[in-house]
């Protein structure tokens, strides 16, 4: 990382996932036996693009803080490449990795889209050594990471998380299919 992209990091403001996510859940609680249009209640509209994108990104920092044993920050800093900064802090080294968020979504919004299909389009990626993508598999199947064929790429981690219960309690993190992959579960704050 350059050193500008390294200030320009450490400037941003970091925010606690599980804190992002309890906040969440209190709004969600509230929508959800409401007449809110579903596009609404599943921020699929434009105004609330940014909502949903911090919400995936405070879902994979708080799978990743659960992994890891520490906290994993947020911060919100999009650029073309990247949709936000994790950080984290070891023996008192705060590390920084631009994440970009990849969406498998609902099967009523594209019943093609695939875990596989989105692996395959990050062999485009031709100057992204340092960048962490995250997919969010966003709907209810099946998924077995054994199966997940990783083509050649040039990206320093990739990660699969996903709703594992229909009330979105419970989670599971898959990766680094950069390296040698495992699986795990954790619960969504409350």
């Amino acid at each position: 990382m350059d050193r500008a992209w390294l200030r320009f990091a450490q400037k941003l403001e970091y925010r606690d996932p599980v804190r992002l996510l309890k906040d969440f859940r209190k709004v969600e609680s509230r929508i959800a036996t409401s007449n809110t249009p579903k596009k609404i209640k599943s921020l699929r509209t434009n105004s609330l693009r940014e909502f949903r994108e911090l919400r995936e990104a405070a879902i994979f920092c708080h799978g990743m803080s659960q992994r890891l044993g520490q906290k994993v920050f947020v911060g919100k800093g999009e650029s073309q490449d990247y949709d936000f900064v994790a950080s984290w802090v070891t023996e008192g080294k705060q590390h920084l990795a631009p994440v970009q968020i990849k969406e498998v979504v609902p099967v009523d919004l594209n019943s093609k889209a695939s875990v596989q299909a989105t692996v395959d389009a990050l062999t485009k990626y031709v100057d992204s050594d340092e960048l962490t993508v995250a997919i969010h598999l966003n709907r209810q199947t099946s998924f077995d990471p054994v199966q997940l064929v990783v083509p050649a790429l040039n990206i320093a981690a990739l990660w699969v998380f996903a709703a594992l219960a229909a009330d979105q309690s419970v989670w599971g993190l898959w990766g680094n299919f950069m390296e040698s992959p495992s699986g795990m579960r954790f619960r969504y704050p409350v």
